[in-house]
């Protein structure tokens, strides 16, 4: 994988190491660009006694509709780890989805990611036709969809825990969306920030 590599720099005689908490051997951050333009760095919290203290340090969560998801979303959809996902967003392979509710995606997200809610996929609406033909999808002379140009899509929810993007990706099957052009990153907003890689707060950002 290539990811951009800081090494120590000089900035007014004092030497700035490289962070002491990596994201992988030799990679302590990751520069990713949005669909604005806008950059963001990606790294892991540095501070040793760090813990999560907000809703994704708890542990129970009530069943229905919290059940835990199978680790694969479909036979055909490959489920992504935080490296694989730092690697499609870093080299822009394809649409970066969280599909969540806006009120969950306006609290917290992981950058880069474009909030398209599950719920969208659900009915056949004009917002969901213009989100269908952003991702690539066409209709043809009979009004029926081709996924022929279809882009890859990467989902992710809040968690494990989370069905928003399972349900997302099974809507999408539904109606014919390739599976081998959609990636499940399974551990979601819980998974990242247990971790303590980089989050913004696109609420505060608009």
């Amino acid at each position: 994988m290539k990811l951009k590599l800081m090494c120590a720099a000089m900035i007014s005689g004092i030497v700035l190491q490289a962070n002491s908490v990596e994201i992988t051997k030799g990679v302590p951050y990751v520069d990713v660009t949005d669909e604005s333009g806008k950059t963001y760095r990606i790294e892991r919290e540095q501070k040793p006694d760090s813990y999560l203290t907000n809703t994704f340090a708890l542990t129970s969560r009530p069943s229905p509709p919290f059940f835990i998801e199978p680790f694969k979303a479909a036979s055909k959809v490959e489920t992504y780890g935080e490296l694989e996902l730092l690697d499609f967003i870093k080299n822009k392979k394809g649409i970066f989805i969280d599909a969540r509710l806006p009120n969950w995606y306006e609290q917290s997200a992981i950058p880069t990611a474009r909030n398209i809610p599950f719920k969208i996929f659900l009915s056949d609406t004009p917002q969901r036709e213009e989100v269908l033909k952003s991702l690539g999808a066409a209709y043809d002379k009979n009004g029926d969809l081709d996924f022929s140009e279809a882009k890859t899509l990467l989902f992710y929810c809040n968690g494990a825990w989370c069905g928003q993007s399972p349900t997302a990706i099974h809507a999408l099957m539904e109606m014919g969306y390739p599976q081998e052009k959609m990636k499940y990153y399974r551990g979601g907003m819980q998974a990242w920030q247990l971790l303590g890689l980089t989050t913004i707060v696109p609420g505060k950002e608009k």
